[in-house]
């Protein structure tokens, strides 16, 4: 399925956006805010609270993720669905208190159980981006859920539930991709930047996530644990977690997605603050991965 895109960017990807006049804000995991060095301010929000903008005016860039699904549990099961993606290149900060709320990954399925749960929504202001989907059980389980990206559905489960809508306004714009669905094995979650198991990779894959520049970490202040090289240019968030299946390990998606593994050794769960969704496991006693906690970037020029 062609990616699912809501509204329209000012600017895609723009690299600056216009210059502060003297903006004093707070909040964020520093309460000043993190200046690298390269012209903008960023801040980053890893768990909920405020942006305070105490006096000024800028135009600034704003990326939200949502939490990515959980991954599935049971045979040839389904990656969980990272979480949906919004980004705004030329969004107004005036003074006044933005509410931001960072989503939470998805648990990833029980043994016996069946599907996982959704990724939660992040949002800034009255912006949402909402959850992954939950990967699916197999066989024959509960196929994959709805969500920003969709889960991957298990061995014989039944094509996944697709995409949940992201409306966000115009000067947005809504990343999130749906899983695929080939019935005999445990199939890859989507991911914000393409399918699961796109044509360049196997089907259990998870989708990879978008790639955003001037939002690489640890820049950005986020420090994520390995596998940061399922993003060689560490900037890309939401990728897709990777279906279960006894007997082999296949990687996430790139930006954080959760690897599918048989059971044995391997890290399903999804990284945190990327939004991607966890791994399944292909080991009916075993359980899913969970999917990654989201995260909310603010950058502005000083």
């Amino acid at each position: 399925m062609a990616p699912f895109f809501t509204g329209i960017a000012k600017g895609f990807f723009k690299e600056a956006a216009a210059a502060s006049s003297s903006i004093s804000a707070t909040g964020g995991d520093l309460a000043s805010a993190l200046e690298p060095g390269n012209g903008f301010k960023y801040h980053t929000f890893s768990s909920s609270g405020s942006l305070v903008v105490n006096s000024g005016t800028t135009t600034a860039e704003v990326l939200i993720v949502a939490g990515g699904g959980g991954g599935g549990a049971g045979y040839y099961t389904g990656g969980g669905g990272a979480g949906g993606v919004v980004y705004g290149s030329s969004i107004p900060l005036t003074p006044g208190t933005y509410p931001v709320n960072i989503g939470g990954g998805g648990a990833g399925g029980a043994p016996f159980v069946g599907t996982a749960g959704n990724g939660t929504p992040s949002s800034f202001g009255a912006v949402t981006a909402i959850g992954g989907g939950g990967g699916g059980s197999g066989p024959g389980g509960p196929a994959g859920r709805a969500g920003g990206s969709g889960g991957g559905s298990g061995y014989y489960a039944g094509p996944p539930s697709g995409l949940t809508p992201q409306p966000v306004p115009a000067s947005y714009t809504a990343y999130g991709n749906d899983a695929p669905y080939t019935g005999s094995i445990g199939n890859g979650g989507g991911g914000a930047g393409g399918a699961g198991g796109s044509s360049n990779s196997p089907a259990r894959q998870g989708g990879a996530g978008r790639p955003f520049s001037g939002f690489e970490y640890p820049i950005v202040g986020l420090t994520p644990r390995a596998p940061t090289a399922l993003s060689p240019t560490n900037n890309h968030y939401g990728g897709g977690g990777s279906g279960g299946m006894p007997g082999s390990s296949v990687s996430g998606g790139a930006g954080g997605g959760g690897t599918g593994t048989s059971g044995g050794p391997g890290d399903r769960a999804a990284v945190a603050n990327l939004g991607g969704g966890g791994g399944g496991v292909g080991n009916p006693n075993g359980s899913g991965g969970a999917g990654g906690s989201g995260v909310v970037i603010i950058r502005y020029l000083v």
